[in-house]
């Protein structure tokens, strides 16, 4: 696994589009970038395509391949040591990063969770700021048709993400989302580069395993083409939600409350006020997600129908309306602390309008903007 393969002078669909991918990041000088190694097909393409961008155009970038080894399956440290061996002989050095404080339940939940706080601490040692992880359009496509058979709305429909922040410091970039899985194994083939196979991979136990296995190619197409549209109205809705949140005239701080005027609000759109609404409930309420539309719908008609006096609970805020102004404070049952807020844990990349309105507003330290060259994918804030 990871052998190096003959240059080719020839350039395959697979390196212009992960190339194009890589290009748009914007990669500090001489900061080293973490690339999230499990040693399959997907993550081994991405350390050898994004070794060979290196190489050819940020030369003064170093590359650091890191392997989570959860310990969750026999024989899974002996494959972090062929991992690791591969990328020896590869050039490219390895970390190997163990989680040891499993749960006895939840485990798939929290196995993901370490693997951001496992690869977040390790970006923090190393002075790196963006982590590269190997999701694909597959992994697109078979999350977008899991969340849809348990939710009805929200934001997590959108699917994966171009890139989440991990703990208001390091971001988690991924230049595979366009790709094909049967592309990039194609790609390694011809290059005869090997990869592990992970056989939970193919264990109808998970989830994901059994939703792959139903997904037909033309499943597949028509659900990454929904996530790409989705993603790009979950964008715009957050730009027009974070300029909602900049109008001053509508929303301030008053006596350390957020505090906002029902007679301004409407003049920015449902699709801004719903948006708005609900990062600030999400906020307010210390919120791991942001809670459904129909809460952010609810409270903007008690913000536009309330008598004076009238008070409503909700997402674990309490609104209260006066001299025709509501002000939104935590509910006094709410015992969630600020660091329990999911935007400070994990920020998707097209949220960050938001969170960086509601930063502002609130006089809080900012969150760092997405690592792209180009923001216009990113609503403006």
């Amino acid at each position: 696994m990871l052998t190096t393969a003959p240059a080719r002078a020839d350039e395959t669909g697979v390196d212009r589009a992960v190339h194009d991918a890589l290009g748009r990041i914007a990669f500090a000088p001489r900061r080293p970038v973490i690339v999230a190694l499990s040693g399959g097909g997907d993550s081994t393409a991405l350390l050898h395509i994004a070794h060979a961008f290196m190489r050819s155009s940020r030369a003064e970038v170093p590359l650091i391949a890191a392997t989570v080894d959860h310990g969750l399956r026999p024989g899974s440290a002996d494959e972090a040591r062929a991992v690791s061996r591969s990328c020896a002989e590869f050039g490219v050095r390895h970390v190997t990063e163990r989680w040891t404080d499993r749960p006895a339940t939840g485990l798939q939940q929290a196995a993901r969770l370490a693997r951001y706080r496992l690869l977040t601490d390790l970006a923090r040692r190393e002075g790196a700021s963006i982590v590269l992880t190997g999701h694909t359009a597959d992994d697109q496509a078979e999350t977008l048709a899991m969340r849809r058979a348990r939710a009805t709305d929200g934001p997590g429909l959108a699917g994966i993400d171009e890139a989440t922040l991990s703990e208001r410091a390091v971001w988690f970039v991924r230049p595979l989302l366009e790709t094909q899985r049967t592309d990039l194994r194609a790609w390694l083939s011809a290059r005869g580069v090997g990869w592990l196979d992970d056989p939970s991979n193919r264990d109808p136990f998970f989830e994901r395993v059994r939703v792959r296995a139903a997904l037909k190619p033309a499943d597949r197409a028509a659900l990454s083409a929904e996530a790409s549209r989705r993603a790009e109205r979950r964008r715009a809705r957050a730009g027009a939600g974070a300029a909602c949140l900049n109008d001053r005239l509508v929303w301030r701080m008053d006596d350390g409350a957020l505090t906002l005027d029902p007679a301004g609000i409407a003049a920015h759109g449902t699709d801004a006020c719903t948006a708005a609404m609900a990062a600030a409930l999400a906020w307010t309420g210390r919120l791991e997600h942001q809670p459904p539309t129909g809460h952010a719908e609810r409270a903007l008609a008690f913000c536009a129908e309330a008598e004076n006096g009238a008070a409503l609970t909700i997402a674990g805020c309490l609104m209260r309306k006066r001299d025709g102004l509501v002000r939104l404070v935590p509910e006094a049952r709410n015992r969630r602390s600020a660091a329990m807020r999911g935007v400070d844990r994990l920020l998707p990349a097209a949220d960050w309008p938001l969170a960086d309105a509601l930063a502002r507003l609130h006089g809080a330290a900012l969150y760092p903007p997405p690592p792209f060259t180009n923001l216009q994918t990113i609503a403006a804030h």
